[in-house]
């Protein structure tokens, strides 16, 4: 008798921490991705850097900004604008993430001795539609409730999967902004001699 006591606490020990991992596992693919937004609530990154000289001049900055963007985007992914006037590059180009193009602003702006760069205007398009990125990603329940809440067994499924296909596309958008500006940074922070 003692010995099925132990053997059925095991069994309770091991069941539990298999539906605990399975819970952690399903929160975390279904987690609501959040965006960073601007004062108008539209998603924005936005990074403003000091560089190491000071005195570097905007036009030199936004130099090495072209340099950057001729490595970084070929000709047919991105169309540039320079502004002379205020030292503003403009860069149009696209991330493709899972069959899907998710397009998007770049701009760069440059002072002496810093630069501020933003990323907005993100949209996404496939099997030709196109919808602009939210701030966070859509939830089931959110899902569910633009479905009318009376949803099949199987349009659940699909909801589940969609929203899991959101989340991860969310997920993918965020750390290709990042690392946009992370490669920008990257670049700039070279000193360069005035030419």
């Amino acid at each position: 008798m003692d010995l099925l006591k132990i053997n059925f606490n095991a069994k309770s020990s091991y069941v539990r921490y298999l539906f605990l991992l399975l819970f952690f596992c399903s929160v975390t693919a279904f987690a609501q991705v959040k965006l960073p937004t601007n004062e108008t609530g539209q998603v924005q990154y936005q990074e403003l850097v000091k560089l190491p000289d000071n005195t570097r001049k905007a036009k030199q900055i936004i130099e090495q900004a072209k340099v950057w963007a001729g490595h970084e985007y070929d000709s047919l992914s991105a169309e540039q604008q320079y502004d002379q006037t205020n030292n503003i590059l403009f860069i149009k180009s696209l991330y493709l993430i899972d069959n899907q193009n998710v397009r998007y602003t770049l701009t760069i702006e440059a002072k002496y001795g810093r630069y501020r760069a933003t990323i907005t205007d993100l949209l996404t398009e496939s099997n030709g539609l196109s919808l602009l990125v939210r701030p966070t990603s859509p939830t089931v329940e959110e899902m569910e409730q633009a479905a009318g809440n009376k949803i099949t067994v199987k349009e659940k499924e699909v909801i589940e999967q969609t929203a899991q296909q959101q989340t991860e596309l969310y997920q993918q958008i965020n750390k290709s902004c990042r690392a946009t500006l992370a490669s920008l940074k990257t670049a700039l922070m070279v000193a360069k001699e005035d030419e």
